[in-house]
């Protein structure tokens, strides 16, 4: 009767330690696991942005003076022919014979004749025929010259906006600009006053030339 009790014993201590280990078990119990394998970590100090460079100042730029650019005058363009006409400008050098001497002389489409600048003039005869003494002592020459021509004829001209009428002596003279040279009357004026002692006409242009006024000193 006393044996059973041992076996009865240790089968209780047997169904104690299968109860202890069997709790001991769910304490470890996979659901648990999963819940501590899924908490987020504590991350550690924010990463710090870098912070940009100041921006680089900027260069002063100092003003440059652009240099005045002086405007080059144009070339004038060599002498041409229209319909085989010389083309000349509203100024040219001519040069009269006698005395061979070349002279500043404006071109004047509007003029009949052809004149020059003369003072001291004096008629005279010479073997029975007229002639002419006549002095040219303007300022563009380095002495005063005296010539003697035959007289061609005389001349009434009137100018304009004036009714005074002035008598004029012609004589023939030679006159030669650029290519072109023709003997032609000239009268003899009174032109100290004027900027150029010779004033070419249409008796010397006709036929010959077609005048530019845009341009001077251009025949050749």
């Amino acid at each position: 009767m006393k044996q059973p009790f041992p076996k009865l014993k240790i089968a209780r201590l047997q169904t104690a330690t299968m109860l202890i280990l069997w709790l001991s078990a769910c304490t470890t119990s996979p659901i648990e696991q999963q819940v501590e394998s899924t908490h987020c970590p504590i991350p550690s100090k924010s990463p710090t942005c870098p912070t940009p460079n100041k921006p680089a100042a900027c260069p002063t730029l100092q003003e440059k003076t652009c240099p005045s650019i002086k405007p080059r005058r144009c070339p004038v363009s060599p002498a041409a022919k229209i319909a085989d006409k010389l083309v000349i400008g509203a100024i040219e050098k001519v040069n009269i014979a006698p005395p061979g001497q070349v002279f500043m002389a404006r071109i004047d489409t509007g003029a009949a004749g052809t004149s020059i600048h003369a003072s001291n003039i004096t008629a005279f005869e010479r073997d029975g025929r007229n002639w002419v003494r006549f002095q040219i002592d303007h300022p563009s020459l380095e002495a005063a010259l005296v010539i003697e021509r035959p007289l061609a004829r005389t001349v009434r001209i009137k100018q304009a906006g004036s009714e005074i009428v002035e008598r004029r002596l012609v004589v023939k003279m030679t006159i030669t600009l650029g290519s072109m040279s023709e003997q032609v009357d000239v009268s003899l004026s009174e032109r100290a006053t004027m900027t150029y002692p010779v004033l070419i006409g249409r008796n010397f242009l006709r036929n010959l030339a077609i005048v530019d006024v845009s341009q001077r000193l251009i025949a050749q």
